[in-house]
């Protein structure tokens, strides 16, 4: 049977597995080529053949966040009532934080210095956002209320970032009173931003 190819598709995931798994375990202090290739079981070689250097695979590490959140994110249907559907994105957004807990922290915590993204990243991960400011547009205007939505996104983006930071600390308890947790809080702010505005009466 032939060798296996030294930097093909399987070494780079056995990397990427590595990073993620060294950071979340030991923290940045931890990652060094000589030390990840050893968790890995490749070659040092290997880091600079796929990944040009460590910042590159850090980056690679957090495009792969983006698609996470993009995915959960673009998932939830659109609904009709845009609060509601702003309640499922919320909880999308949890759900993207758990599937890979180490790169959330690595791309939203900054755990470690990261090369500058290129634009199309960007604009990537932003995808993500502006599907949750799609829904904020609607949500302010069924409730007739005059909020700039991308303010209203950044406010809700800072609820969902410390409800995902704490549950990933062990903070909000085991996952059902986590969930709870997300839901009522979601629920009370998404009621306060989204408070329908009444009619004055002549």
């Amino acid at each position: 049977m032939g060798r296996p190819r030294e930097h093909g598709p399987e070494v780079r995931a056995q990397l990427l597995r590595a990073a993620a798994r060294l950071l979340n375990d030991e923290g940045p202090a931890a990652l060094s080529v000589r030390r990840l290739s050893a968790e890995a079981e490749v070659s040092s070689r290997a880091v600079y053949s796929l990944f040009g250097d460590m910042p590159g695979l850090l980056a690679e590490l957090c495009r792969r966040e983006s698609e996470t959140m993009v995915r959960r994110h673009e998932a939830v249907p659109r609904q009709a009532n845009a609060v509601a559907e702003i309640q499922a994105l919320a909880l999308a957004y949890r759900q993207a934080a758990l599937e890979y807990p180490d790169l959330y922290r690595l791309m939203f915590d900054r755990v470690v210095p990261v090369s500058s993204p290129s634009d199309p990243d960007v604009a990537y991960a932003m995808r993500s956002m502006a599907r949750v400011e799609d829904a904020v547009t609607r949500a302010l205007r069924q409730r007739r209320r005059r909020r700039d939505p991308h303010q209203v996104t950044l406010q809700l983006w800072a609820v969902v970032h410390g409800l995902a930071s704490l549950e990933l600390r062990g903070a909000l308890g085991d996952p059902a009173t986590a969930e709870a947790s997300w839901r009522d809080t979601v629920a009370a702010v998404t009621a306060g931003l989204f408070a329908e505005r009444r009619a004055r009466i002549a």
